[in-house]
């Protein structure tokens, strides 16, 4: 069903405020397009070689040319020509910095710390899409980054794979399913991490500290006193090597730091917001925690290199986070993935989108039973949009071949009345074919989703002694239709869905045409009858041309062979036109003057047996 539409800067945004773009040389793009090796550059600190410790061959370099989708870049006029000098060949398709003929391994990396949110399924769907619509080879991972143990929520991993896989995505490799890259929860890769941290070490770009927290209290609150940012001032890094592994051995509690300054101010080359460096150095900042675990920035980095990640998508808030990510790279030795950082989303009215908003939580388009497919055609043009004339997607793979990955920046307004249309035109989609045809997970989504849902109000409106609001208040209760009657649910649904389907889409929520056109579920009840009867007399001439055509059972093979066949009989006589379909429309509906669909939808729907009941009662009334 539809949903109500309650109403609701960018989270981001100071921090590109405290960032300046990098001044590029007038050739700086055709330069920074040749290959993903150089996307990333060190600034003019050294910065090692891009030969991996173990020596082993870098990956395909992954050419940027398809950042034409960043405004003012030259590529951008031919991508949206999509022709080539000819005219007559379509530009190959470029994905997010790498064309699409290349696979392209993404990673959705939720923390079980709580419940899938739109944000967060909107991050998976363009990692789920980005990787389908590549080549084969391209992959969807799912990896759990449960590393924060104290914020941990017993039941979050299992609701996010339930929730993604309602949602329709599904993952290649990832927890519950293995793959070559394993394990893919973070809490039981610690000797891996462990293991890097201490190449670190050794290479110099990271050292251990020992200060307390009541140590590190008192350093930011001198240093706050003193006016000076409250960064670590780096105070273990002279504690020299020996002394540090000694007191590592011993047990004493420490963390490890990254030397945040070991590659001055790292710059990077995002695929939606361009070139990107931070003014100020970062401070030494920690990689491993004193219980063991990795932080988020070293974790992630290290995971997305040895999974082979190609692309990380992720939110616009950790844009500001990415050249720690680039420093780590480059102290590793490793070639950086495209980075591409998402437009937050925000209230309608362009505040911020607090996670306590309901509008966020993924229940409740479950709960109002939002279709999964038009729910994620909407996240995807929420910052994205689909290709001209593309039909309504049922599946990730339509999405993925209808999304243009062409995407704007800042802060993306939620558009409800946008979700009701995708909503709305998935609907029409499965009930404009006959329900047996649709694919079995259809099938049940269009049963739980608009059918049952349907017939719930039907049985609601019997049992309640006010009726329908269009009725008036009856003395006998509401006598529904035969095809409602009985044990067969299977010929209620099939019922249910010729009724919906016949509305072609003109219908809000189900509720609606059950309130709307009551005459379609139940008889109308003969108080009724009789009052409209009183009001406006039928014409004889109508009422008599319907019964000898109820009697031919050949003219009943649909709606527009009764139709003919009363013309036939009423165009000799002079009856007008709209005289026919008032008298047809007070014994079909009820009144010459109510809401209904056309004379011809009305015979098909109702069927001549319903017809035949409802003319006897009129006739017995006049």
């Amino acid at each position: 069903m539809y949903l109500a539409r309650p109403r609701c800067r960018i989270q981001g945004r100071h921090l590109l405020l405290r960032c300046r773009p990098i001044a590029t040389p007038q050739h700086g793009a055709a330069r920074f397009h040749a290959c993903a090796a150089r996307h990333h550059e060190p600034s003019a600190a050294s910065s090692p070689t891009a030969t991996a410790p173990d020596g082993a061959a870098q990956g395909p370099k992954r050419g940027l040319r398809g950042l034409g989708l960043l405004k003012g870049s030259r590529g951008g006029k031919a991508h949206a020509r999509g022709k080539d000098k000819a005219g007559d060949a379509a530009t190959p398709r470029y994905i997010l910095g790498q064309s699409a003929d290349q696979p392209i391994r993404a990673r959705f990396a939720p923390s079980p710390t709580g419940y899938l949110h739109l944000g967060s399924l909107r991050t998976a769907l363009f990692n789920n899409i980005a990787a389908r619509a590549s080549k084969d080879g391209g992959a969807f991972i799912l990896r759990i980054e449960d590393t924060d143990q104290s914020r941990l929520v017993h039941d979050a991993e299992a609701r996010l794979l339930e929730d993604l896989a309602w949602a329709g995505l599904s993952w290649d490799e990832g927890p519950d399913c293995g793959g070559p890259y394993g394990p893919y929860r973070q809490s039981e890769r610690l000797p891996i991490y462990r293991e890097h941290v201490q190449t670190l070490i050794d290479k110099g770009h990271a050292y251990r500290c020992f200060c307390s927290p009541a140590q590190l209290e008192a350093q930011k609150q001198a240093l706050h006193e003193a006016g000076q940012p409250t960064f670590y001032p780096g105070t273990c890094r002279a504690v020299d090597a020996a002394e540090s592994d000694r007191r590592a051995a011993a047990g004493e509690a420490h963390v490890v730091r990254f030397k945040g300054n070991a590659f001055g101010r790292p710059k990077l080359r995002d695929a939606i917001y361009g070139n990107f460096q931070k003014n100020e150095d970062e401070e030494d900042f920690i990689i491993l925690k004193s219980d063991g675990f990795p932080t988020y920035h070293f974790a992630c980095v290290v995971d997305d290199h040895l999974m082979k990640i190609t692309h990380v998508i992720r939110g616009e808030e950790w844009l500001i986070s990415a050249p720690k990510h680039i420093a780590l790279y480059q102290a590793f030795g490793w070639q950086p993935p495209i980075f591409a950082h998402l437009g937050l989303l925000v209230n309608p009215d362009g505040t911020k989108l607090s996670k306590r908003n309901d509008d966020v939580n993924l229940s409740k388009y479950k709960t109002d039973r939002v279709f999964p497919a038009p729910l994620l055609s909407w996240l995807a043009n929420l910052g994205s949009s689909f290709k001209p004339n593309a039909k309504p997607p049922r599946s990730v793979g339509d999405i993925a071949e209808a999304l243009t990955f062409k995407f704007t920046r800042g802060g993306i307004k939620l558009n409800f009345e946008k979700l009701d249309h995708f909503n709305g035109k998935y609907r029409d989609l499965l009930l404009s074919q006959p329900l047996a045809s649709l694919p079995p997970h259809e099938n049940a989504l269009l049963r739980t989703h608009l059918l049952a849902p349907t017939l719930a109000v039907i049985r609601s409106a019997t049992a309640d002694p006010c009726g329908v609001p269009s009725w008036p208040r009856s003395s006998s209760p509401l006598e529904l239709v035969p095809q409602l009657v009985g044990a067969d649910e299977e010929r209620r649904f099939a019922y249910v869905h010729a009724v919906l389907a016949s509305r072609d889409g003109g219908f809000h929520t189900a509720r609606d045409v059950v309130e709307q056109h009551p005459y379609l579920f139940w008889r109308p009840p003969r108080d009724v009858y009789r009052a409209s009867v009183a009001a406006t007399p039928p014409d004889a001439r109508v009422l008599g041309a319907l019964e000898q055509v109820l009697a031919r059972e050949d003219a009943w093979r649909d709606g527009q062979a009764v139709m003919n066949t009363l013309r036939e009989i009423l165009e000799p006589q002079g009856v007008e036109t709209l005289t026919v379909h008032n008298v047809l429309r007070l014994v079909g509906a009820g009144g010459q003057d109510v809401v209904s669909q056309s004379s011809g939808r009305m015979f098909a729907t109702l069927g001549r047996d319903e017809w035949q009941h409802r003319l006897q009662t009129v006739q017995q009334l006049l």
